[in-house]
């Protein structure tokens, strides 16, 4: 199995190439390519690690070429804003527009076209529960994982003829550098997840690579939340 993961230099990226470890991997990074390709190393995984930044849009392209066909793809990739909506220059909605939205279309559209016509292919995105939600100072970020959930529905039924299968999952509170905010922040969080703590990037991984499994062969435009009760 061939599996393409872009955002693979973050956490959850990470735990979802071990969870995928007996695949051929390609691993999507960017500024923290170094760091990947120590991970490669020190796990021993059977990975190449391409860097490619998904917010310009002729290195996308470029990159795609290399790509080939491929069995899975999960896509981790995102970048983040905070802020209240007024205070944002929209400029930010263009910028998260381009990882979560139109990186996401330009990927799914061309790893479909490499594959042969009755080859199969599973296709993952990590959104979060925000795009269900929504979340008060972070609209933005709200906005483009909305839109992340309304391409897998479209496009689950558009695809399923062809032997594509996509997912979603919607992580909540995950324990991950992106969510190590201060000490009161998490407590709180804490108090209101019903499971009484956060998440663990394993987790996250696990339910992707079920999603990727013939367990879940007749799973297509689902969305698992993986919040411990949270929202």
């Amino acid at each position: 199995m061939r599996t393409l993961i872009t955002g693979a230099s973050g956490a959850i990226g990470r735990a979802v190439a071990k969870a995928f470890r007996d695949d051929v991997l390609i691993l999507q990074a960017n500024r923290q390519h170094a760091a990947l390709e120590t991970f490669v190393y020190e796990e021993r995984l059977d990975a190449r690690v391409d860097v490619c930044d998904l917010e310009a849009e002729d290195a996308l392209d470029a990159w795609m070429t290399t790509i080939g066909q491929i069995d899975r793809l999960v896509f981790v990739a995102g970048n983040h804003v905070h802020g209240l909506i007024v205070d944002q220059p929209i400029e930010d909605l263009d910028r998260l527009y381009r990882v979560h939205v139109r990186a996401l279309a330009r990927v799914v559209q061309s790893v479909v076209q490499a594959k042969p016509y009755d080859a199969p292919l599973d296709i993952v995105v990590v959104s979060s529960v925000w795009g269900e939600v929504g979340a008060a100072g972070e609209v933005f970020y709200s906005t483009v994982k909305a839109a992340q959930l309304g391409f897998v529905k479209a496009f689950a039924r558009e695809s399923g003829p062809f032997r594509v299968r996509i997912n979603a999952v919607t992580p909540g509170w995950i324990d991950t550098p992106m969510n190590d905010t201060v000490e009161e922040t998490k407590e709180e969080a804490i108090a209101a997840i019903p499971l009484g703590r956060l998440g663990h990037v394993e987790e996250v991984a696990r339910t992707i690579r079920f999603l990727c499994s013939k367990e879940a062969g007749y799973m297509t435009g689902a969305i698992l939340r993986i919040d411990g009760g949270w929202q």
